[in-house]
């Protein structure tokens, strides 16, 4: 175990991850716990001793603690990622690369910006769970940046919990249209099937084909229209933590950020926070700085 499942304050992690073996060890029975498995060949090895680099017996291939992860490629000790993780989910503002630069000494502002977009993008894996019941969709123009006058359009669900009617699980994606096939897609994998969804009473929502999966209820004229705000509140984020220095083509990122702490919020400890972030971590194939840089919009599918 990591830590308990009481208040654990920024000494105590600290002493704990100072520990190189220790993380190793805890990093190896995260992703393996019935032992080491082959990321080649899927060969299962109960017995295998806790160690970063590996070799299967029975392919003969080569592979290491971090093979397949985001980590992969990187020669920074583990106690670094395991503490940029913590920090990140323990972070309520200012999670900048400059201040993960500050963190973990690095020299390189450039290795720090990689790491904090990999693990935004760990946070979008790791935070899969749809929306259910009552949910509201929106979608609305935002301006991240501002340094040019472009404006992206983002597509938000947000579950409304009964009977205290606040907001629940929250998705969001960056999309190019607001048109119904391009909501549709969204709605297959942001909100469970069987759910009842309120939407403005708008064509691109009213010509949806729903296939009798989903029940498409109007908004009332004077709804709050909670999904607005919510990406208006998005908008607020950007600019007030990034200071408007996010880029279109980069984010959905910060998207699936703002929705992995909202939706995040309803676990019941830090430690549970982090793991869960850790098994995107774990989950989320290598991704070299130059494909994070050129990245375009993504408009995505969920």
């Amino acid at each position: 175990m990591l830590v308990s499942h009481g208040t654990v304050n920024e000494q105590q992690i600290h002493t704990w991850l100072s520990d190189e073996e220790s993380c190793l060890v805890y990093l190896f029975h995260k992703r393996w716990p019935q032992g080491f498995q082959c990321p080649y060949c899927h060969w299962q090895h109960p017995q295998t001793v806790p160690t970063r680099s590996l070799t299967c017996s029975h392919c003969g291939h080569p592979s290491s603690i971090t093979t397949n992860t985001i980590m992969h490629g990187s020669k920074k000790p583990l106690s670094q990622w395991l503490l940029a993780i913590w920090w990140l989910c323990a972070s309520e503002a200012e999670t900048s690369a400059k201040n993960l630069q500050r963190l973990l000494h690095l020299s390189s502002y450039q290795t720090a910006w990689t790491w904090l977009q990999k693990l935004r993008m760990a946070m979008g894996t790791a935070d899969s769970t749809p929306c259910q019941g009552f949910v509201e969709i929106a979608c609305v123009p935002v301006l991240p940046t501002g340094e040019k006058p472009q404006q992206a359009l983002v597509l938000a669900a947000a579950e409304t919990v009964l009977p205290a009617g606040i907001i629940g699980r929250i998705r969001m994606a960056v999309i190019e249209r607001c048109e119904p096939e391009v909501i549709a897609a969204f709605l297959h994998g942001a909100v469970r099937s069987g759910s009842s969804v309120f939407a403005p009473g708008l064509p691109a929502y009213k010509e949806m084909d729903m296939a009798g999966s989903r029940f498409l209820i109007d908004s009332p004229a004077d709804s709050p229209h909670r999904a607005e705000q919510l990406i208006q509140s998005v908008e607020i984020w950007l600019n007030k933590v990034h200071r408007g220095g996010v880029s279109l083509k980069h984010l959905q990122p910060y998207l699936d950020e703002f929705c992995f702490r909202n939706n995040s919020a309803m676990l019941p400890s830090q430690e549970a926070i982090f793991n869960l972030l850790l098994q995107g971590v774990l989950a989320n194939k290598p991704k070299p700085y130059r494909e994070l840089v050129s990245t375009p919009i993504e408009r995505r599918v969920i």
